[in-house]
């Protein structure tokens, strides 16, 4: 992912929490999304931000899985869309797992990609 392609997507990002009521951060309720429906915006944006991720370097997940403490074993011939994959699933089921990937990506201190944190906690948000 190029700097000028994330900021068009943060800009996206933007648009959607715009539409959103405006509540506190702290009221903001993180539950399982099962059963509600998403709108066709908010696919797309999601899709467009997977799409993104998929060009993320492996190191760089690598580095993100041991940055949160993520028990997701990857093999050697595991390719950046295998380990989305795991990344994912391991989010859906671990609530805990999701707070900290959302304590880091709001810390300046990451070491691993900050862009990447924020970007795999978009896809987290519930839809409005």
């Amino acid at each position: 992912m190029k700097t000028h392609e994330l900021a068009k997507e943060l800009r996206r990002l933007a648009d959607v929490l715009d539409s959103a009521p405006n509540l506190p951060l702290d009221r903001v309720a993180f539950s399982r999304r099962d059963n509600l429906p998403f709108n066709s915006g908010q696919m797309a944006l999601s899709l467009s931000t997977l799409v993104e991720l998929s060009r993320v370097d492996k190191r760089q997940w690598l580095a993100l899985i041991d940055e949160l403490g993520f028990p997701i074993e990857i093999r050697q011939r595991d390719a950046s869309r295998d380990i989305i994959g795991k990344v994912l699933t391991y989010l859906e089921s671990n609530e805990s797992a999701r707070e900290r990937l959302k304590t880091k990506a709001a810390s300046k201190g990451a070491q691993a990609s900050p862009e990447l944190m924020k970007a795999l906690n978009s896809l987290l948000k519930s839809p409005v």
